[in-house]
């Protein structure tokens, strides 16, 4: 019985809190690795480790050339990712 009600009593705050600060319960309901994740990926840094992958890929087939123009390739789509003009911030467009 007294679980039952306890349960009543936490879903009635959690839906409290949903309706006053969305965005803080829905920070509290994700686990933070994939909201870490979910934040550190973008589109230059898939193509940066895809480019990284295809340049470890050629290395172990025994293409050296190419292994260095995809690991050239990855150094500066990772590189660009971490650049940023001053006054942009991180997640701008989000």
């Amino acid at each position: 019985m007294v679980r039952n009600r306890e349960r009543r009593r936490f879903k009635e705050i959690q839906r409290q809190l949903s309706n006053d600060d969305p965005e803080f319960a829905r920070r509290m309901t994700t686990p933070r690795l994939v909201a870490r994740l979910g934040r550190w990926i973008t589109a230059w840094r898939l193509l940066g480790l895809l480019a990284a992958t295809s340049a470890v890929l050629c290395l172990v087939l025994g293409e050296a050339g190419s292994f260095l123009l995809a690991s050239a390739l990855a150094l500066v789509l990772l590189g660009y990712a971490r650049w940023r003009p001053s006054g942009e911030s991180l997640h701008s467009g989000a």
